[in-house]
């Protein structure tokens, strides 16, 4: 009978990555250690570069997954991360789960399970047989375990501040060897370290191109897609329509009731929109109470059915004080235009969504503008509208 040969974790490496410099004057490592020594380099390594590939907390959470199906097998293992600002985790990645188990699981920070222990004490959790644990703690977001090994670590940033768990399950009891655990605090380690540098890039990424205010697009964000959303739908020859909103008589809102209402207005305003739109359309705070939004892919019919849709959505909202306003509540007037029923040119799309707002507004307010629909005042026709874009195709 032929012998059975115990595959090493080395063999599961890919020949080519960056040596490890030796240590000058230490002593030579005995074969094991040196690869035990080189497979947590390698599995440091592989966590480290998903900074330099997608930048996305996704991508790193199911490197880790890999990492530990690869070299450090169990029967259960999920990463989970804090989710907003709410005291609960999420699951990022799993395996050994239900699909209902993982993606419906927010796991609450409590002494009643393992993981709100885990954050509280920041430091890891091994239990080497579950059958002899006698506190009163759930380890698992699905069905309990009666036996086995349980390891719990938690996912640590720069600021010695827990942002996750990493949680492993064996149905072996004390399967988990404590060169094992040393590992697997190591990469845990290096996991808090790159999701939170990933965390921070998405974070100052959205203060950049987001209004602080209201939290929809600022105005040079909103230009560069804008142009981006213009040339496509100029190039394959499909539909794009631009609407212009503005809150009706919000000077005299502010005048009447003050500016820190007024902005809890804005606030409103921008998220009852954002409710109302697609995920592929564009909300951007276009200066003021003004707000532009485009559709892409949306025909003149379709955008004025859009555009009614959102005057709606805003007058049916119980605003703070809105009944002091001159139509006795807030309202906005929108103004839309299309390519390429009305141009096709990117800036005079804008120009001509700019007056259909005007023509709204002098018709009364609390409704929709469409382009070519009636003539506007000379003196607004005159008015320059700030291009999005230089060029036009």
């Amino acid at each position: 009978m032929a012998k059975i040969r115990k595959t090493s974790p080395l063999e599961k490496i890919p020949p080519v990555l960056p040596a490890i410099p030796a240590l000058k004057g230490a002593a030579k490592p005995s074969a094991q250690e040196a690869e035990r020594l080189f497979l947590e380099y390698y599995c440091l390594y592989r966590i480290a570069t998903t900074l330099t590939e997608q930048m996305e907390v996704e991508r790193t959470a199911h490197e880790v997954k890999k990492i530990v199906r690869d070299f450090f097998p169990a029967q259960q293992f999920c990463l989970a991360l804090l989710e907003g600002k709410k005291p609960e985790l999420a699951i990022h990645s799993h395996f050994g789960f239900t699909r209902q188990q993982a993606d419906n699981a927010r796991l609450a920070l409590n002494a009643k399970n393992i993981f709100g222990v885990v954050m509280r004490r920041r430091r890891p959790v091994y239990v080497s047989n579950l059958k002899n644990e006698t506190a009163a703690i759930s380890y698992h977001p699905g069905r309990r375990h009666k036996q086995g090994a349980f390891l719990a670590l938690p996912l640590m940033a720069s600021s010695h501040r827990a942002i996750g768990v990493m949680r492993l399950y064996r149905n072996t009891p004390d399967s988990f060897s404590p060169r094992e655990i040393e590992a697997l605090k190591k990469i845990a380690a290096q996991t808090g370290h790159v999701i939170e540098k990933v965390l921070l890039y998405h974070e100052t990424r959205e203060q950049s191109i987001t209004d602080e205010l209201t939290g929809a697009f600022n105005r040079r964000y909103f230009n560069q897609r804008y142009e981006a959303e213009f040339m496509r739908a100029s190039r394959y020859d499909r539909a794009l329509s631009v609407i212009m909103l503005d809150i009706d008589h919000f000077k005299k809102f502010n005048d009447t009731n003050g500016h820190l209402l007024g902005d809890k207005v804005l606030k409103m305003v921008a998220h009852v929109l954002e409710e109302s739109l697609r995920k592929a359309d564009l909300l951007a705070r276009y200066g003021g109470e003004e707000f532009v939004i485009v559709l892409p892919e949306i025909n003149k019919e379709k955008g004025r059915k859009v555009a009614e849709k959102l005057r709606r959505a805003i007058e049916r909202t119980t605003f703070p004080k809105g009944d002091t306003q001159p139509l006795g509540q807030i309202t906005v007037s929108l103004g839309l235009a299309s390519f390429p029923e009305d141009t096709e040119h990117g800036n005079t799309l804008l120009a001509l969504a700019d007056e259909a707002l005007y023509q709204a507004k002098a018709l009364g307010r609390n409704q929709v503008g469409i382009a070519g629909n009636g003539q506007a005042s000379k003196a607004r026709s005159n008015k320059a509208v700030a291009p999005a874009f230089a060029t036009t195709p």
